[in-house]
Order: structure tokens, then C-alpha cells, then sequence
């Protein structure tokens, strides 16, 4: 299970970074067809497709993490910040959705992201190096 868990936060931040391109993509694309003609809500939509597919997907991995965590009996700090992951990914998830109807939640919307960036390529990172330092369980996790 210390596998899969260190295979799956390491998806999940590559992810986050392909996620955060596309919102970038969906942004730029609906101000070029915004020279040419107005652009409707269908078109701005569609541009943020994959965006809103792929945020999905993301999400549920999340809580797919805290699954293998708390199955796999890992320390209690890989557990929280398994389940501190998948809360970022919920309230992403709602703020997204939210935002369509109040624009102004989008900037939590973008906030959140950087958190999810931040706790998720900082836990990778710690996985990874924990692993090839051939630690089973560290106490490197419970300090940040």
C-alpha cells in the first residue's frame, strides 16, 4: 500500500499542474473567440471542459488517496494529510461549481488551487524522499 499511496500523490500533483493549464487554456481561448465575436456562455463552457472533466478526476483520486491511507494503516500523519488533501479537493470541487453563479467565489476557487498545488507537490516530494531514504514511517510529516 506505501506504493500505491506514493504512486497516487505523485499523479495527483502532476494532475494539479496539467489541471491548472487547462483552466489557463479555458481563460485564453475564450478571449480569442472574444476578438473575433461575442462569446456565449456555451462557447466559454466548452473551453473549460476538459478543465471541469479532469478537476472530476482529480478529486475523486483524492479521496481514493485517504482510502489507501487509512486501509493500508499508515501512520496517522500520512492518514491527515491524506484526508487534509481530499478536503482541499471537496471544497475545490464545491467552489467550482458555486462560482458559475457567483463569480466573485471564483477567486477562492483559484485560491484553493495553489493550496492544493502546495500540500500536494510537499507531500510527493516527502513521499518520495522518504521512500529512497528507506524510511517506513516518518516523523517528517507530522512537522509541517
Amino acid at each position: 500500500m506505501r506504493a500505491a499511496y506514493r504512486y497516487l500523490i505523485a499523479a495527483i500533483f502532476a494532475l494539479v499542474v496539467v489541471q491548472i493549464g487547462l483552466a489557463a487554456y479555458g481563460a485564453f481561448d475564450a478571449i480569442h473567440k472574444a476578438e473575433s465575436a461575442p462569446v456565449r456562455k456555451k462557447a466559454a463552457e466548452d473551453a473549460f471542459g476538459a478543465h471541469a472533466v479532469l478537476g472530476s478526476v482529480i478529486v475523486l483520486l483524492m479521496i481514493v488517496l485517504l482510502i489507501v491511507a487509512a486501509a493500508g494503516r499508515m501512520d496517522i500523519a500520512k492518514i491527515r494529510w491524506a484526508g487534509i488533501v481530499a478536503g482541499l479537493g471537496i471544497l475545490q470541487f464545491v467552489l467550482g461549481v458555486v462560482s458559475t453563479s457567483a463569480p466573485a467565489v471564483g477567486f477562492l476557487h483559484g485560491v484553493n488551487a495553489m493550496a492544493i498545488f502546495v500540500v500536494t507537490g510537499m507531500l510527493s516530494h516527502r513521499t518520495w524522499r522518504a521512500e529512497r531514504a528507506g524510511v517506513a514511517s516518518t516523523t517528517d510529516y507530522a512537522s509541517a
